[in-house]
């Protein structure tokens, strides 16, 4: 058994707690940093007079960013390193969150967006990586669920944040406490997060044996003489080029279909119901209200999909939060104008919306090998926010064009029917290839 199997069968070290505790706080700001300009939205509005179209573009500015950031810095990683890619990351979206402040019009706003956006996209899928290489095999499905948490909780915070700030401070107060809580956390990655032992022992660095041993020390492990040889597949790694060859390739491109649909639907109800719900209710604290239900019913479903994870297979799971997931679309949008009811379901949505990114995320690494794993799940969650930054310019044109919002959401259930079929067909393909046998790892 080479030492990566050592550590994932075994239990977890404190350094690997550690790690994911880090990864979970990043999430947690990742959340925060995304959600505000939900928040900030119908405030925004007034002040500035957007129309819903400009708001589109507004709210779909930094998803562009986050596609960026996925598809082109994530890569990255796989060649500098999992550490360093997110202290990359961090000083961008730190940059962006602080000029956001100070905006002068919208066109700037959008600018430092995309900017922000192109941090938070290169993190988080480095992090969903990052997550799974230090989980061990029994735990990791409900450690990726409550590392998907730490997103909806950090949205919550925001909206918990946000609903006294903004009535008495304007809608630039959130985006201070975002950059504030973007350069704390710059400096608890730089101390304590370790660097990826899946990165050192595939990619092998400069002075790869002594990072490896010092993380082996710390997790009360005998040091090695020398880094364990590599299966043949995993010696060399061409990035985006594996993942667009032979059986990989139709693997590569139904989970793209799969994640987009999926993350497409997750955008719209977190960026758009609270204001929706706001313009529908004429009553702006009611919009944030329901945008703070959404992400706490998120939260509850990360748990939710922890606990069961110990029990059931992660890729059940995420095949009936999908299906179930349609189906609450559907009812959300039939409840829409009964406000009561609509706040219940608004709940659950945001429940079931959150277990299916949680599902994603536990299900979709092992799918690549650790070479270009950085690159497979960044391309994934990059093309995903391709297809979601043109969800809420869509909506902002269905919007104008005489849509009634109780049509929209009932629309977006049928993307998550068409994501479920594609995740059945993705892991059909990827049982009928078989991993190399590692070489045994020789420890000193």
């Amino acid at each position: 058994m080479d030492l990566l199997n050592e550590v994932r069968k075994a239990p977890m070290s404190r350094l690997q707690i550690r790690a994911v505790a880090v990864a979970i706080a990043l999430m947690l700001i990742d959340g925060m940093d995304v959600a505000v300009a939900a928040y900030a939205a119908p405030a925004l509005s007034k002040s500035w007079g957007l129309d819903p179209v400009t708001l589109g573009f507004l709210l779909s500015s930094g998803l562009f960013g986050m596609a960026a950031g996925s598809l082109f810095l994530t890569p990255f990683s796989d060649k500098i390193g999992r550490r360093r890619m997110m202290l990359v990351a961090l000083i961008l979206v730190s940059v962006g969150m602080t000029l956001s402040v100070f905006a002068g019009d919208v066109v700037q706003l959008m600018v430092y967006r995309v900017l922000a956006g192109l941090g938070i996209g290169g993190m988080i899928a480095n992090l969903n990586v990052f997550v799974s290489e230090y989980s061990s095999d029994k735990r990791r499905g409900s450690i990726l669920g409550l590392y998907t948490s730490g997103f909806a909780i950090g949205a919550t915070l925001g909206g918990f944040i946000a609903g006294p700030l903004i009535p008495q401070f304007g809608w630039r107060s959130v985006f201070v406490v975002g950059a504030a809580a973007s350069i704390l956390m710059l400096a608890v990655t730089w101390r304590f997060l370790p660097e990826s032992l899946d990165y050192l022992i595939s990619k092998r660095p400069r002075n790869a044996l002594t990072q490896v041993n010092a993380i082996l020390v710390q997790m009360h492990r005998p040091a090695l003489s020398a880094l364990p040889e590599l299966p043949q597949d995993q010696q060399i790694g061409r990035g985006i080029k594996d993942l667009l060859t032979g059986r990989m390739a139709a693997q590569t491109v139904l989970l793209w279909v799969g994640y987009g649909l999926m993350i497409s639907a997750y955008y719209f109800a977190t960026t758009w119901t609270p204001k929706l719900i706001a313009s529908s209710s004429g009553d702006d604290s009611l919009g944030v209200t329901m945008g703070l239900l959404v992400n706490f019913g998120g939260i509850i479903g990360c748990f939710i999909f922890s606990i069961l994870a110990v029990f059931l297979r992660s890729r059940h799971l995420l095949l009936g939060s999908l299906l179930i997931s349609a189906l609450i679309y559907v009812l959300f949008g039939m409840t829409f104008t009964q406000t009561s009811l609509a706040i219940f379901i608004g709940a659950v949505l945001g429940l079931v919306t959150a277990a299916n990114v949680a599902g994603f995320y536990a299900t979709t690494p092992d799918l690549f090998p650790p070479a270009i794993r950085g690159t497979g799940i960044g391309w994934m969650i990059g093309i995903g926010r391709l297809v979601s930054f043109v969800s809420p310019i869509v909506v902002g044109y269905l919007l104008a064009g005489g849509w009634k919002a109780a049509n929209i959401f009932m629309l977006f259930g049928l993307p998550l029917v068409v994501s479920a079929l594609s995740m059945a067909v993705v892991w059909s393909l990827s049982t009928k290839t078989k991993p190399s046998t590692p070489v045994p790892t020789i420890i000193s």
